[in-house]
């Protein structure tokens, strides 16, 4: 996906620099972000670290808060009028959105965890580049230490075009798209969008501090050329690692076409009407001993309903309409285990990579007696652990379920695992492999389990191939380079295979097509001056079997979270 906003800074760029920036070979780029200090340190000052001052019993005194411009004009590398203009045209976000995310408070018993996790819930803010949060000066007489906050921001007005092509599936998008709202961290979208199933108009907000709480208000509403959709979500979610518990509910109500692929091309379509609602409440006795674990339990309301889609061809059978009522419980594991590095997902940003067990599943029973259409058992489940076993060496393991027992057997069930290696060859180069599985059991009439380009098949179409079960390996020798072109995005480069298939019937019969392979290089460009936050992937790829109709090289342009 590419943007028009960052079209017209790279432009506006090119006529602001020297031509001798033009011509100039790899810049030096920082492997990490590194704020000069509010309050400086004294010559030979050496600050007790968080761990020794937790074990002091040292309280939080101030809090110490500088927000710092998207560009850092002292640098002469970014001082010109087109950077200037861009910090100056910018809402800076305000420190209190920046306390507000924050675990701990002025008074508090200092607790190094505390301080490690508010600098990763500040990273992960899409209108932050970066965090750092330290001890500033501590006073070893009343047992005080004053905590330093600095952040970074990005750019987060996003006017312009979107565009990407995946799989021969065209996306096109224009929005404006707000990040933080007067630098309050709000986000407010207004979009126009356009893919291969639909037309939509969207409109979005989001206030994740609701009157400076920890409650999250979310609502949304979009137009579609098919339909409409409407979303509400008020949420106060288990914020920290030792937060003691979370309430909220949602309601969504959508209506669309459905559409069912068979080789890349539509097959049949239904109209799908879908209500959902949720109240929940959780509790927990926080973090203890490296480990949260949390408690839910809550009333939902899941319907779905099915008629012909006017205009398009229908199903044999239409879909039965279901409607579940139920409460449910929750439990929840979680290993507090992070690791901050650079180039692993992302190119030149840091990364809090998680290196250690989460386990969470969802169990609620369904009966006629609530008004449901079936007595069942639905249940929800996941697990993701991850490990290194050297310093260069990480795997991870993710699994997730959900499904319903009905009328003694498993209905809409589905199975699906991801198993990934990292080998970090140096700062520069990665070895990436990772194996994904999918196992199918009943699924409903309107769902179906797919395969292609937009799943990481990327030599071939769109939903290329169907069936019950499928299998993907995917191979990257990944490449970081220190290029920071215009200050504004780093480069980096990748060599992949891909190699995959689906097992069991598809909707037209046919056997399954088998192993398909596909081979390729790409760029990658890794956004460091916005908050879109996301990596652009360039692919060219080669399908190694035929694909009727279509030509075996694709070039492709979408935008991911990571590499």
């Amino acid at each position: 996906m590419l943007r028009g906003g960052i079209a017209a800074t790279l432009l506006a760029s090119l006529v602001a620099l020297p031509p001798t920036a033009l011509a100039a070979g790899p810049l030096d780029v920082d492997t990490g972000w590194n704020p000069p200090r509010i309050v400086p340190l004294a010559r030979g000052e050496v600050l007790p670290t968080p761990a020794e001052l937790q074990a002091r019993g040292a309280r939080v005194g101030r809090i110490l808060v500088r927000v710092y411009d998207i560009f850092d004009t002292a640098d002469p590398r970014e001082d010109n009028w087109v950077y200037r203009t861009a910090n100056a045209l910018h809402y800076k976000t305000r420190d209190w959105v920046v306390v507000n995310q924050l675990t701990f408070r002025s008074g508090d018993r200092l607790d190094a965890q505390r301080l490690a996790e508010s600098e990763r819930i500040l990273r992960n803010r899409r209108y932050l580049y970066d965090a750092v949060v330290r001890v500033a000066r501590y006073d070893p007489k009343t047992n005080v230490a004053d905590i330093e906050v600095s952040v970074r921001d990005v750019w987060t007005l996003n006017p312009g075009i979107s565009y990407s092509n995946t799989g021969g599936n065209e996306k096109k998008a224009f929005e404006i798209e707000e990040l933080n709202l007067l630098g309050r961290g709000q986000k407010l979208q207004v979009a126009w969008r356009k893919n291969v199933d639909r037309t939509s108009k969207d409109l979005q907000w989001v206030n994740p501090n609701l009157f400076g709480s920890r409650w999250q208000l979310e609502t949304s509403y979009a137009d579609l050329s098919d339909g409409q959709t409407r979303y509400v979500n008020l949420d106060r979610p288990f914020y920290s690692l030792d937060a003691r518990w979370a309430a909220g509910g949602y309601a969504y109500d959508d209506q669309r076409v459905e559409t069912r692929y068979d080789l890349g091309s539509p097959v049949d379509a239904v109209d799908v009407r879908t209500r959902r609602f949720d109240l929940h409440y959780g509790w927990s006795k926080g973090l203890q001993d490296g480990w949260t674990r949390r408690w839910t339990a809550g009333l939902r309301y899941d319907q779905e309903t099915f008629a012909a889609a006017p205009g398009q061809v229908p199903p044999a059978t239409l879909p039965e309409d279901r409607k579940f009522a139920y409460p449910w419980v929750g439990a929840e594991w979680y290993q507090d285990a992070y690791s901050k590095v650079t180039n692993h997902d992302q190119i030149g940003r840091t990364e809090d990579v998680y290196l250690g067990t989460h386990w969470q599943a969802t169990l609620g029973y369904a009966n006629n007696g609530m008004g449901s259409s079936h007595d069942a058992l639905l249940f929800t489940g996941n697990l993701s652990s991850a490990r290194d076993y050297r310093p260069d060496l990480q795997w991870s393991l993710d699994t997730s379920t959900h499904g319903r027992i009905q009328s003694g057997a498993l209905r809409d069930a589905v199975l699906s695992a991801q198993a990934r290696h990292y080998w970090r060859i140096d700062r520069h180069q990665t070895f990436y492999a990772s194996a994904t599985g999918t196992l199918t059991d009943r699924l409903d009439p309107d769902k179906q389990l797919v395969l292609g380009a937009e799943e990481g098949l990327r030599g071939y179409p769109l939903r290329y191939q169907t069936g019950t079960a499928s299998a993907l390996v995917t191979l990257e020798q990944r490449m970081y380079t220190d290029w920071y072109p215009f200050r504004l995005f780093f480069v980096g480069a990748v060599v992949f295979f891909d190699t995959g298939r689906t097992w069991g019937p598809t909707l037209g019969g046919e056997a399954p097509a088998g192993w398909l392979s596909d081979a390729g290089f790409g760029l990658r460009f890794g956004n460091s001056r916005s908050g879109l936050g996301s990596v652009v992937h360039v692919d060219f790829s080669y399908a190694l079997n035929a694909v009727p109709g279509r030509s075996r090289f694709q070039i492709t342009v979408q935008t991911s979270k990571g590499f």
